[in-house]
């Protein structure tokens, strides 16, 4: 029965409408931009992780970097969702695309100069985690506004496995370019990839806000009592911040790397793609599951999820490292992809740009958390032990709000 399921997954017509979205020509253009600048932004997180190390940073000092640029997520993210809610998604984007290149081009100029710094990696972190706040729930709204929600989970798999492709495609190059030239051609790489998705946003038809039922949505608190009153959607939400530590391995694998196995940034940077690689079998199996997510997969994945990583840490060499890498990859994505696509459509249209600031906060936010106590972790025991403690809390997590997600299937929001 198991095999037959399998099977039914993956015929010609099951992924012609898994794959759906791919048929709007908005979107294919839309996810290629997204592919180019991804793949230069993690090339940028590779380059930047690695530089603190270079610097002499110890995990502290990685979770500062990293936990930086997700602090404005953590912080504004309601506040965010209000503005992405009452502004066009096209404008918004345009303005963080346009940011997050002149970081990119900062990073470069003082790569080159030799004027990089830990506090100034610092400071250029938070930079772009401002601008990085404001683009996450717009961009993922513009999707929907772009592909329609009959097509919604589909999309959000998509993106998933651009996102993941672009986590495979950065860090080869920055690996190799780390090996071969020197970190600031990472930046400028990650500043030169923006403008594909300026031109294409230039291009997309103006998107005016959904307003139905505006009048009701009580502002950033409508979001928090829509999280409260849903436990479902509140668990998931509880999860994703658990996601968001598996994801965030730039805090403790270039410490098991530098300081386990005593090797260099290309092997990071490999161990960084095998992550990657990992992910895009997750996010496929995402994309060709049930259209509508439910509440019963987000909490079985969570688990998986967790024992991945408790697996991975545990790996006495580099090529498990790599295997257990590619597990955690796989599981995280998939676990990201169903959540956030549960999240998106049970929820009404008048607050999902509030409540997808809260998502936004979890994941990737709540890493400024994580990536700090992870990294102090790791600088008071030992990295495998520290990323270990990750997977062990998010498996405790999903055993205590088990109940709250029975298998469920979305809300049934009916305005898309």
């Amino acid at each position: 029965m198991e095999r037959s399921g399998l099977r039914a997954r993956f015929t010609a017509e099951a992924l012609a409408r898994s794959f759906s979205a791919l048929r709007v020509r908005d979107y294919r253009r839309w996810s290629l931009a997204q592919l180019l600048s991804g793949t230069g932004g993690a090339a940028a997180q590779i380059a930047m992780a690695w530089l603190v190390v270079e610097l002499g940073g110890d995990g502290l000092a990685l979770g500062a970097v990293t936990g930086c640029m997700m602090l404005p997520t953590l912080v504004l993210g309601p506040v965010v969702g209000v503005l992405v809610d009452r502004f066009p998604r096209r404008t918004v984007l345009l303005v963080t695309a346009a940011a997050q290149s002149l970081v990119a081009a900062a990073l470069a100029a003082l790569a080159f100069t030799g004027g990089l710094r830990i506090w100034s990696l610092i400071l250029l972190a938070l930079l772009h985690g401002v601008a990085f706040a404001v683009d996450n729930p717009a961009r993922q709204l513009l999707v929907m506004d772009l592909v329609g929600r009959e097509r919604m989970t589909g999309a959000v798999s998509m993106n998933e496995i651009v996102i993941n492709a672009s986590r495979v495609l950065g860090p080869a190059l920055a690996g190799l370019l780390l090996v071969v030239a020197d970190a600031g051609w990472c930046f400028v790489l990650a500043a030169a990839v923006f403008v594909p998705s300026i031109i294409v946003l230039s291009l997309l038809a103006p998107t005016r806000p959904e307003t139905t039922g505006s009048g009701s949505a009580g502002g950033e608190g409508g979001a928090w009592r829509f999280a409260r009153r849903t436990p479902a959607v509140g668990a998931t939400l509880l999860l994703a911040a658990c996601a968001a530590a598996c994801f965030n391995i730039a805090v403790v694998v270039p410490l098991i790397v530098a300081d386990v196995f005593h090797a260099d940034g290309g092997t990071y940077g490999a161990l960084a793609m095998a992550f990657g690689l990992g992910a895009l079998p997750g996010a496929v199996f995402s994309a060709t599951g049930p259209t509508m997510p439910r509440s019963g997969e987000v909490r079985a994945l969570a688990l998986a999820m967790g024992a991945a990583v408790v697996l991975t840490a545990a790996s006495p060499s580099l090529p498990p490292m790599f295997v257990g890498l590619a597990l955690v990859g796989a599981t995280v994505m998939w676990f990201i992809a169903r959540a956030n696509a549960f999240v998106m459509l049970s929820t009404p249209s008048a607050i999902r740009g509030r409540v997808m600031g809260l998502w936004a906060m979890a994941l990737p936010g709540s890493s400024v958390l994580s990536g700090l106590a992870v990294g102090a972790l790791a600088d008071l025991t030992d990295p495998r032990l520290a990323f270990a403690i990750v997977g062990l809390v998010t498996i405790a997590l999903a055993a205590v709000l088990w109940r709250s997600l029975r298998s469920q299937a979305t809300a049934g929001v009916s305005s898309p």
